[in-house]
């Protein structure tokens, strides 16, 4: 049984990983953001649903597996962006979300401003929401009453 639940969330984390690595990358002259969003939205949509399918049939809990296993992905990618401004980095065998029995795979970074998926999401939202853009109104204090 544990043989089994080990080679799912090996199998789910691995596939979950290569998704966001390559689907969430953003080329440098014209970004199709919202695009990869929602394509990635969909990917990750469809191994839940397999997830929920698959729960029955073999007994184990698909959502419960799903849920800890995404959330372990998003955590160990945000800490590898911590670790850009860190003195003290954080390793990989220090990491509190990273496993020897089910290692989070570690990718190639597509740029030099980021380690991960995230901090090429967050890269990019800072990009899209530059101030000197926007037209910030001056905005009357609030009465007192």
């Amino acid at each position: 049984r544990e043989r089994l639940d080990s080679g799912i969330r090996k199998e789910l984390v691995r596939r979950v990983a290569t998704a966001l690595h390559q689907i969430l990358c953003f080329p440098a002259k014209k970004s199709d953001f919202e695009e990869r969003l929602t394509k990635i939205e969909n990917k990750l949509e469809a191994f839940k649903r397999s997830f929920e399918y698959i729960q029955d049939y073999l007994k184990v809990n698909g959502l419960k597996i799903w849920q800890e296993e995404f959330s372990r992905i998003i955590n160990y990618s945000v800490e590898q962006e911590e670790n850009r401004f860190l003195r003290k980095k954080v390793y990989d065998y220090q990491s509190l979300y990273q496993s020897d029995e089910i290692p989070i795979p570690r990718f190639v970074p597509y740029d030099k401003n980021s380690e991960t998926f995230m901090g090429r999401i967050m890269n990019e939202l800072l990009e899209k929401d530059q101030p000197s853009v926007h037209n910030l109104r001056e905005r009357p204090s609030w009465p007192l009453v």
